[in-house]
């Protein structure tokens, strides 16, 4: 079950059921069923509760005989007999009980001649009917309010209908189930559709799925597949586009560079700062061009990891190979592994390009003499924890996703030399997302911005 099935379910069940009560307890008020007595016998407006049982018992009593009658009686629950009599023709109730005062004066009115009779009398109202049984005995079905004037509708309204109510509201639930299943099964259909194109499948499709519907929901089925059917070709030429440009770019860019180092060969010095100046704008984009064909262009893709790493000798790799750089800037690189063998799945050496980016992006943004933290620990029992610390100026609260973003650049005007071309973090992303791993971003309280990388382990068994 669903959110939304049951939303649906419980809403027409329950609609349904006040439908059916409502209905009921409109018939029951204003004795609207097929047994109505004929013509006015209530003698005047809306029956009282206790006269409505009269009548009822009346209509049942008059085609019984007198040890039917008694039977019946002492079958009723309390709360009915407590307001029901029936005395014979000697002014006894057929189960013996004493009469209350209210029954005794009213008894006398009731005859014959005289069928129908009610009265008031130390506080209570009774009603009264004369009738002859099917065996010839002629009693007196006389029914009183409560003592306290508490109306004994709503009991005798549950007792007279509870059987048909109970089987309405059962037949109702049955059908608002089905009802319910059927209308929510498309959306339900559509919501799992659409939660695959976001994780980056565009091949998914409904419409065999929801085959033989002609309502909105089919239609909806139809045009949400030729959707995903323009998003999948705009993907895949957007693809193919990059990835063609990009190699179309380096055939030139690599025939520029020879033809700058000729240059150079033979400038004689005269103009090698506008050399220079070319030189460092090609390499530039040459960057640019390898992080394009290196970045995945969805990070919900799937990667095959068949080869497995240990972080704890990249970390370590890595810590030696920027040491000498880092010592320059006055820079400690400070490891703490409390991991012997991190083994994780790896596609490549792809892992490898994450953490390089990492951990220079953080020796370049830390200030000077300060030291760099690069921490392995596990994150849980299926995870491991990377997480590289520096001190430098950390980043704005509202930008530390952003930063993730392909050339997001946190401050447009610096330098290009000092800073990338903003690929670098994105790149880390979305191969640490094809890992079935994560990256985020936080801020120091003590100043600086701490990267933390969360990789699954190798399954060794």
């Amino acid at each position: 079950m669903t959110r939304l099935y049951l939303r649906i379910f419980i809403s027409f069940w329950l609609i349904t059921i006040m439908m059916i009560v409502g209905t009921s307890l409109v018939v029951h008020w204003f004795d609207l069923g097929t047994n109505k007595p004929l013509g006015n016998s209530y003698h005047s407006g809306i029956p009282t509760p206790e006269m409505r049982l009269m009548h009822d018992v009346v209509r049942q009593a008059i085609n019984s005989d007198m040890k039917e009658i008694r039977l019946a009686l002492q079958s009723l629950p309390p709360w009915a007999t407590r307001h029901l009599y029936i005395v014979d023709y000697t002014d006894r109730d057929i189960l013996d009980r004493p009469l209350p005062i209210t029954v005794q004066n009213l008894l006398p009115g009731i005859s014959h001649n005289h069928p129908f009779h009610k009265r008031k009398s130390h506080g209570r109202f009774a009603f009264g009917r004369y009738i002859t049984l099917e065996d010839g005995n002629i009693v007196k079905v006389i029914t009183l309010t409560h003592p306290d004037g508490r109306n004994i509708f709503w009991q005798l309204f549950f007792n007279a209908v509870w059987p048909t109510l109970l089987v309405s509201i059962l037949i109702s639930g049955t059908a608002c189930f089905f009802v319910a299943k059927h209308m929510s099964r498309g959306l339900i259909t559509l919501k799992k559709a659409t939660r695959q194109i976001a994780g980056g499948d565009l091949s998914v499709r409904v419409a065999p799925k929801l085959k033989g519907r002609l309502d909105e929901i089919g239609v909806l089925g139809t045009d949400f597949d030729h959707m995903t059917e323009r998003l999948e070709k705009a993907m895949l030429e957007q693809k193919r586009l990059i990835k063609d440009v990009s190699h179309e770019l380096r055939s030139p860019l690599a025939r520029l560079q020879v033809a700058l180092a000729l240059a150079q060969k033979r400038s004689n010095g005269d103009v090698d700062q506008e050399l220079n100046r070319i030189k460092e704008a090609a390499e530039y984009l040459n960057g640019i061009i390898s992080d394009i064909l290196s970045l995945p262009l969805n990070e919900n893709e799937t990667w095959e990891l068949n080869d497995t790493l240990d972080l704890r000798s990249l970390l370590e790799t890595l810590i030696a190979n920027y040491t000498s750089e880092a010592g320059n800037k006055g820079v400690k690189l400070a490891f703490k592994g409390c991991v012997a063998d991190a083994l994780v799945p790896t596609h490549g050496n792809t892992l490898i390009g994450v953490f390089d980016n990492v951990l220079r992006n953080a020796l370049h943004y830390t200030s000077p003499n300060t030291p760099i933290d690069i921490i392995l620990g596990n994150e849980d029992d299926r995870h491991y924890r990377v997480q590289i610390v520096d001190r430098g100026a950390g980043v704005p609260e509202q930008n530390l996703n952003d930063i993730f973003q392909p050339f997001y650049r946190l401050d447009e005007a610096r330098d290009r030399r000092s800073g990338g071309h903003g690929l670098g973090l994105a790149i880390a992303q979305r191969t640490v997302a094809l890992h079935n791993g994560s990256i985020s971003a936080s801020n120091n309280p003590e100043g600086g911005l701490t990267v933390t990388i969360i990789l699954r382990k190798a399954d060794l068994d």
